[in-house]
């Protein structure tokens, strides 16, 4: 009989709400309900308040400082025992230099850690959010230095695969076993509807502010309140915008404050009384009637590694514009896709980040508002619908798993 291989995902919480905490659900319920046979599938997750109806085990993420997770030995040992297993994160490279690399005594603030994770209790395979270029068009060192701890590497995108193997090398790619594969939307939920815009923003969102008027077109964002979602450019080209035409600014965010003030760029640029702000969780079922009643919503990433509302928002039949970069381009119609003034350093990692100008996004604004839509159809690329996208993330965890197997008996032999 054969024992099942305990998997862990590590990483936001599959009941945060974050891209990285849905994307953590949504694989961690297909391995749970399709890979039963071969996996034992668990989260140790950031953020979120748990999920009773989510059929796995959920461990919180207990005393983390700077990304150092202290009880990551007693969730291993608690959900896998002495079974060798697979630890899955879903997180920014960044975070996880301690957990790659624990050879390397500077980086791990534990050495009973360091200790135990050099007796390689299980394989560490990591699918990386990687949204921005390093110099030369190569991953930064601190993130290369990461990924030479993994065993296996997934890539969000082919522009990451090709980031990283551009890195590594195309032997050194192979032997982490190197693959590239997009998360996916699931059309069930998020398609276009009809909907009566006035009641949702209003009624389902409970929202007091000044009722829609006749003709207003509305514009959307959903991004968290982060540095590299780029509120900055967004507000000031939806600004230009309302100065010759009606429009309402929709925005789902997390918090008003935090790298962004979100009600000082409302009142700085006058859209105070034409925003509605809603920081409140909605559920997906709400979030695809908020999608549908826009006109149009906006990728505000300063470089974005392929993210969620892009592509629900398209699912529900409502174009986006963006920025042409990243692994995102690769899925949108390039008419919507709008390339960078230039391109800048970023921060610690030395990420190499677009810069936009804000009255060229609102002239295509308008040029997508102005373009006149019959009945809605949904606009996400088939190749992103969960139900055509699984079968591939199945033969690749399949066949990683058996790989993975095979050398366990080889290494017995040995012995």
């Amino acid at each position: 009989m054969t024992t099942r291989c305990p998997l862990l995902i590590v990483g936001d919480a599959p009941s945060a709400i974050t891209g990285l905490g849905r994307i953590t659900r949504d694989l961690a319920v297909n391995i749970h309900e399709r890979l039963s046979d071969i996996f034992d599938c668990a989260t140790m997750g950031y953020g979120g308040t748990g999920d009773r109806s989510l059929p796995f085990p959920q461990y919180t993420m207990e005393g983390m400082k700077d990304w150092f997770l202290p009880t990551l030995t007693d969730v291993w040992k608690n959900f896998a025992g002495d079974r060798k297993g697979v630890v899955l994160t879903i997180w920014d490279a960044s975070r996880l230099l301690w957990f790659a690399r624990p050879d390397n005594p500077r980086v791990s603030p534990d050495k009973e850690m360091r200790d135990w994770l050099l007796t390689k209790p299980f394989e560490k395979w990591g699918y990386f959010p990687m949204d921005a270029l390093g110099p030369n068009g190569r991953l930064s060192y601190p993130l290369y230095q990461t990924i030479t701890g993994y065993d296996k590497a997934i890539a969000y995108s082919e522009w990451a695969r090709r980031m990283i193997e551009k890195t590594f090398g195309h032997q050194e790619s192979e032997k982490r076993s190197l693959v590239a594969l997009p998360h996916g939307i699931h059309t069930s939920v998020f398609r276009p509807l009809m909907v009566d815009k006035t009641k949702v923003f209003h009624e389902r969102l409970n929202f007091p502010g000044p009722r829609i008027e006749l003709g207003e077109q509305i514009i959307g964002i959903v991004a968290t309140n982060q540095a590299r979602k780029d509120y900055g450019l967004a507000i000031q080209a939806v600004a230009e915008v309302a100065k010759d035409r009606p429009v309402r600014l929709f925005i789902q965010t997390d918090v008003l404050e935090r790298h962004w003030s979100i009600p000082t760029l409302l009142y700085d640029y006058g859209l105070m009384h034409k925003a509605i702000v809603n920081c409140a969780p909605v559920s997906d079922e709400t979030m695809a009637m908020l999608y549908s009643a826009c006109d149009l919503t906006l990728g505000i990433g300063a470089g974005e590694g392929f993210g969620y509302p892009i592509f629900e928002s398209l699912a529900c039949g409502t174009p986006v514009v963006t920025g042409d970069y990243g692994g995102q381009a690769e899925w949108m119609d390039k008419a919507y896709l709008l390339p960078p003034k230039m391109l800048r350093l970023e921060g610690l990692y030395n990420c190499v980040r677009p810069v936009f100008e804000p009255s060229f996004w609102a002239r295509q604004i308008k040029v997508a508002l102005g373009v006149k839509k019959g009945t809605r159809t949904s606009l996400l690329p088939e190749g992103l619908d969960w139900s055509n996208l699984w079968p591939r993330w199945e033969a690749a965890l399949r066949e990683r798993h058996a790989a993975m197997r095979q050398e366990e008996k080889a290494e017995g032999v040995a012995r």
